[in-house]
């Protein structure tokens, strides 16, 4: 397969305003690849002048969720709006990430040119999954997130684990009967929704997330939205559908500043 330059976008999801230091490390970011997807209630963010920009209440099949669906809700509109159709590749990021690697070369300095790296990696590929945030998966389960219907407003427990709660939906979509050392064995899962994938297979993702909305599958967890468990528990199930969907992915974490000083 000869290498040409692959269509795609990041979107990055921010609710006040945008961080241009952030991301303008990097040597190549432009509108070309990046777009602001405003998720808050402001109609104008902060920052937003000279760059790309969707907001998610404008698009002309909004289909609202609510905040605490977090980022999710602004992924699952642009997939309804079809904002991915002529893209190859689709991905998220969040305005709290760093446009810089965490993992130091031998010089011990931290690259910055992602988007380069990006180019480089899908040139020649029709399907393939780059990480920012990857996380160990015994780690994460170990945190006993829970997902218990018969404790629903608990966010941390010995009740059902996150996981098992979300396998279980996976192998009922997909057919499949993966267990829970299956999930183990995969040592690394990609977290809070920053990925770049094929429009193809981000497809086949969402249609999975649109069943678990259609049918209500989150609506029990935290109905008084203490912990924003919907969005939390929706970047969890991308995580599980990407690692058993690729056999290997691009680890291509980024500093992650968790809101520090953002706001």
């Amino acid at each position: 397969m000869s290498k040409e330059n692959k269509k795609w976008k990041i979107f990055i999801a921010t609710h006040k305003k945008f961080h241009p230091e952030m991301y303008e490390v990097d040597p190549q970011f432009s509108n070309e690849n990046y777009c602001i997807m405003n998720v808050g209630q402001l109609d104008v963010l902060e920052n937003q002048e000279g760059y790309d920009v969707v907001d998610q209440k404008k698009l002309p099949n909004f289909y609202p969720l609510g905040a605490w669906w977090a980022e999710s809700e602004g992924i699952y509109n642009l997939w309804k709006n079809g904002v991915h159709n002529d893209l190859d590749y689709i991905g998220f990021s969040h305005y709290d990430k760093e446009q810089r690697l965490i993992k130091k070369n031998i010089l011990g300095r931290q690259a910055t040119n992602i988007t380069e790296r990006i180019n480089k990696y899908i040139a020649d590929k029709e399907k393939a999954h780059i990480s920012m945030e990857n996380h160990s998966t015994k780690e994460m389960y170990l945190m006993r997130s829970m997902a218990d219907v018969t404790r629903p407003n608990e966010d941390v427990g010995d009740g059902m684990n996150a996981f098992d709660f979300i396998l279980n939906d996976y192998n009922s979509f997909f057919g499949k009967n993966y267990t829970i050392n299956d999930f183990l064995k995969i040592k690394q899962i990609n977290l809070c929704s920053c990925f770049l994938i094929d429009v193809k297979t981000f497809d086949k993702m969402m249609k999975f997330f649109d069943w678990v909305i259609v049918n209500h599958h989150l609506d029990v967890f935290d109905t008084e939205h203490k912990f924003r468990a919907q969005g939390g528990l929706a970047e969890r199930y991308f995580g599980v559908f990407l690692m058993f969907e690729y056999e290997k992915s691009l680890d291509l974490s980024t500093i992650h500043h968790y809101n520090k000083g953002l706001k």
